[in-house]
């Protein structure tokens, strides 16, 4: 089977299925090369998602010739008969949920983890120069480029493994949510469980809400799973809160609760979350079962989740992942923290 204007793009094997559509491996018969070739379904909602993603791409590449946002390389887009729009990209190797998955989801080397870290946040510093907030960051959108990858003890788990990269270079995928300043809006975006408490109280956003979504998947690296999962608002923020031992800002707590007073039909309002009569966010009395209180109270602090020997990585995430995003590290600040700057780490 082949794709493209005069079957330029040769099938050669199915890569994954997604909400979307699907991404194909391709050999480009022009180039020679191997290629991935996202296949949107005909739906013109998805289409006009997968023809935006492309605009933000090519802004990308014209605004970054030297690739230092270490972004996906879109090569090509067309249309293929009935309505599915195409976009061709570099091929990669596994997205970090894969990898973790097969990691027996037990967390990675150190020295692997800040290598990747490095990376996402230097492509967040790049993008959030251009005035480009991604949107919809989390593991399965930060790509090995190679999948290849050894075994050793695990540095943490007695008697288990670790796989290690042997290649621990990135790139950073799915573009179709992302804008530019001009574009943004109040409400939620991205996915669930790397949602910051500024998007989960539908309040206005920027480039903060994207190191929020950097700093989940740090912890990640680290932990083998997710910091916070959870399906409803109010679990959600005290969960954040039981996670930082902090208490949300009262301010973005105040701007939450101006939400309900207006009621503005246009305005995405928190489903779920209640406050207490002095601005608080009403936990446990809000919760919408024992059962949300007792999961709550199931996880244990990020502090106690870092090994003390480790104390470098725990600040920077703490930085990252500050409740108020107007004290939260920018993608460039965090570049600077002592985890990257100390020297050889302890795994």
């Amino acid at each position: 089977m082949a794709l493209g204007p005069n079957g330029r793009y040769v099938v050669e094997k199915h890569l994954g299925d997604g909400t979307f559509g699907r991404v194909l491996a391709c050999k480009d018969l022009e180039s020679d090369q191997d290629v991935a070739v996202k296949v949107v379904k005909g739906v013109k909602s998805f289409c006009e998602h997968a023809q935006a993603e492309a605009e933000v791409l090519r802004d990308v590449q014209r605004l970054d010739p030297e690739r230092r946002s270490l972004c996906v390389e879109l090569r090509d887009s067309f249309l293929q008969p009935k309505h599915h729009y195409c976009l061709v990209f570099e091929q990669l190797g596994i997205s970090l949920r894969d990898f973790l998955k097969r990691n027996d989801s037990l967390g990675l080397y150190l020295a692997d983890a800040q290598r990747i870290a490095q990376q996402l946040l230097q492509s967040l510093s790049v993008l959030h120069g251009m005035g480009l907030t991604h949107n919809d960051l989390k593991c399965r959108n930060i790509m090995l480029r190679d999948a290849q990858h050894s075994h050793a003890p695990h540095p943490r788990v007695e008697g288990a493994e670790a796989m290690r990269p042997q290649d621990c270079r990135i790139a950073v995928i799915d573009f179709g949510g992302a804008m530019f300043e001009e574009e943004r809006h109040g409400g939620r975006v991205g996915t669930r469980q790397f949602r910051a408490p500024e998007v989960v109280l539908g309040l206005e956003w920027d480039e903060a809400a994207d190191i929020w979504s950097a700093g989940c998947i740090i912890a990640m690296l680290y932990l083998g799973k997710r910091p916070i999962s959870v399906h409803e608002n109010q679990e959600h923020l005290a969960l954040m809160e039981r996670l930082m031992e902090a208490k949300l800002p009262p301010a973005l707590l105040k701007q939450a609760q101006a939400l309900f007073l207006f009621d503005d039909e246009d305005v995405d309002l928190p489903e779920g979350v209640s406050f207490t009569p002095d601005g608080a966010l009403a936990w446990p009395s809000g919760a919408p079962s024992e059962e949300a209180v007792q999961r709550v109270q199931a996880v244990r602090p990020l502090a106690e989740q870092i090994l003390p020997r480790h104390r470098e990585f725990l600040i920077l995430l703490q930085g990252l992942l500050h409740l108020d995003p107007k004290q939260r590290l920018t993608a460039a600040a965090a570049l600077k923290a002592p985890f990257f700057t100390a020297g050889k780490l302890d795994e």
